[in-house]
């Protein structure tokens, strides 16, 4: 089934509740402002999960948190691996794209 191009809001459901029952915090918006977790479905890739702190809107935030960045995905993919999700990663590495 693909679910990047067909059921892609119900994988988001099943995504965010996975990601929650792990005892991550999901943010409501798209790109919070206080920085945190963020998860939608992109209906061209996919649901897209993103990392961030607070204004990572210029580089050097993203030097300064690669490492907590790195971490971060690294559980994100480890627990939905662990619940037969196919995981890619997008933007050089700064996002997570769940397939199926």
């Amino acid at each position: 089934m693909d679910f990047a191009r067909g059921d892609g809001p119900d994988l988001e459901l099943v995504v965010r509740q996975e990601l929650t029952d792990a005892g991550f915090n999901i943010e409501p918006s798209l790109l919070p402002v206080d920085g945190g977790l963020s998860v939608w479905h992109d209906p061209s890739r996919g649901v897209v999960i993103v990392w961030g702190p607070a204004g990572t809107d210029t580089a050097a935030h993203l030097v300064k948190y690669a490492t907590i960045r790195t971490a971060v995905l690294l559980a994100l993919r480890t627990v939905l691996a662990r619940a037969g999700h196919q995981i890619l990663e997008d933007q050089e590495g700064l996002e997570l794209v769940v397939t199926s």
